[in-house]
């Protein structure tokens, strides 16, 4: 909304004008008013507004010095000349001095109208081209800071904050996203009351805070933490100007840091202050060896998280613990491959090494290896205990037909995969899982038909059927007649 002062001797005129139009609507609101123009020159000065109606004759200080004398204060305001006097030059005395129009009394609505549009359409460009100058010459600023922070090239800018006593820098990242940097700006401005300089630098965001004082981020880490996809990484505080690239270092490190952290949000040098007593690398490569052989998966679990532990506490860069995980598997290879005397295909090996060192992340690695592990245990189950796991799951399932069986309640038992099971026992059968698990349970119903106080339905839970309707086709399926066909045969000493 634009501000608006009248001036005018004539009370009727003020009230007039004020009343002439809908202000509101037209994007103008009326503030204040003077009955002349030293009264015009007092309310200019002190409330600055963005239009100035004034009448040219007025005792004391008319309409024109008043214009003449605001403007040469630097006033930025508009002004509508008004006067009863069809005088050209008047008009061109008003003009010269900075209005916007001159206007004859009566004031016309529509005339009026046209003037207000005008100056709201001049008034919305200059307020762009400010905003324009000012990001521009925020842009300029930045950039000279920043080649300062992350080049060390000073500039005159980076001496303007000589001043501060304090300094922190932040980098925003979003899980290899681009930043929302518009969304970035507004919560900083909101959030950090210090003077702050944004930089966007490739797909993250720096942000360099100046102050007088101690450098809190409670407030900004909290709404780091309440989006799930931004990250932060802080630096410590620096005391002068000179110290600022070292914060872009620190920054660098603790970026590099990040392999071992990759679940925190906001990460500083805190975070690695971590301490705690751990085995050595040759140690644990020995407990996996042993619990791999004796294919005990929560050992495996166990010792593969002892081992990122061992990785966060050294602290070693991520390269040279990517070349430590791929060590503890080739050991691992190698007593895979020297126990059971059988080699492992290169390719495979390179290709297993391959994903090691493209992971992004200790947590990540881990997991994997895991997996990788676990398939070694179960090879070393497979090969030296000699058992047969086809003959496992007919036991398990003579055992617990009546329960909800499948070929994935059966990997998960026996610590298998899913298709690995299901091909495997197709393989060695003939049929697959769920054909052997209908015959084994309709002929488990088929005897219990045999037994009179036993209802039909309650014969299909027993062997595993929720649905009888279900059971009812199955069992007429296998067999050629229907359950209770079959139970009244039975009972009548019929042949079956």
């Amino acid at each position: 909304m634009h501000s608006v002062i009248i001036v005018d001797d004539e009370p009727i005129v003020r009230e007039g004008i004020e009343y002439l139009i809908d202000w509101e609507k037209e994007g103008f609101e009326i503030i204040d008013s003077a009955g002349n123009g030293l009264e015009g020159l007092e309310l200019i000065q002190r409330k600055t507004p963005s239009l100035v109606i004034t009448d040219i004759k007025m005792p004391g200080l008319d309409g024109i010095q008043m214009v003449k004398q605001a403007k040469e204060s630097n006033c930025q305001t508009k002004f509508i000349i008004l006067s009863g006097y069809s005088d050209f030059k008047f008009a061109q005395d008003a003009i010269t001095y900075g209005a916007v129009q001159y206007l004859l009394k009566p004031i016309d609505e529509d005339e009026l109208l046209t003037v207000l549009k005008k100056v709201k359409q001049q008034l919305s460009e200059e307020h762009q081209d400010k905003t324009n100058k000012r990001h521009f010459q925020s842009y300029i600023e930045n950039q000279q800071i920043y080649s300062y922070v992350i080049h060390n090239e000073k500039t005159d800018e980076v001496e303007n904050l000589k001043c501060y006593s304090s300094f922190r820098l932040i980098k925003l990242t979003k899980d290899g996203k681009k930043i929302n940097v518009k969304d970035i700006v507004e919560t900083c401005d909101e959030i950090i009351k210090e003077t702050h300089f944004l930089y966007t630098y490739g797909d993250s965001v720096l942000i360099l805070i100046a102050s007088d004082y101690d450098i809190a981020l409670d407030q900004l880490t909290t709404q780091i933490d309440m989006d799930e996809q931004i990250k932060a990484t802080i630096s410590s505080s620096a005391a002068s100007v000179d110290c600022i690239p070292e914060l872009y270092k620190e920054i660098q490190f603790l970026d590099s840091q990040r392999y071992f952290y990759p679940n925190k949000k906001v990460f500083t040098k805190a975070v690695l202050q971590k301490k705690s007593k751990v085995e050595s690398l040759d140690k644990l490569i020995i407990k996996l060896k042993i619990a791999i052989k004796d294919n005990q998966k929560n050992e495996i679990d166990h010792i593969i998280d002892l081992c990122v532990n061992y990785f966060q506490v050294t602290k070693q860069d991520s390269e040279i613990v990517k070349r430590e995980w791929s060590i503890i598997f080739i050991e691992c290879v190698s007593f895979l491959e020297d126990s059971m005397q059988k080699p492992i295909k290169e390719i495979e090996k390179d290709k297993l090494l391959s994903v090691i060192w493209k992971e992004n992340s200790l947590y990540q690695t881990a997991h994997f290896l895991k997996y990788v592990f676990y398939d070694f245990g179960r090879f070393f189950y497979e090969t030296n205990e000699k058992q047969d796991i086809v003959e496992d799951i007919k036991l398990y399932s003579e055992k617990n037909y009546h329960k909800n069986l499948s070929l994935k309640e059966l990997a998960q038992e026996f610590n298998y995969s899913q298709s690995y099971l299901g091909k495997k026992f197709k393989t060695d059968t003939g049929s697959s899982y769920h054909t052997y698990l209908d015959d084994l349970r309709l002929t488990k119903a088929k005897s219990l038909l045999k037994d009179r106080h036993l209802f039909i339905y309650e014969i299909a839970k027993m062997v595993g059927y929720s649905n009888y309707d279900y059971f009812h086709k199955k069992f007429k399926k296998k067999f050629s007649i229907s359950p209770k066909e079959y139970q009244k045969k039975w009972e009548d000493g019929g042949q079956l």
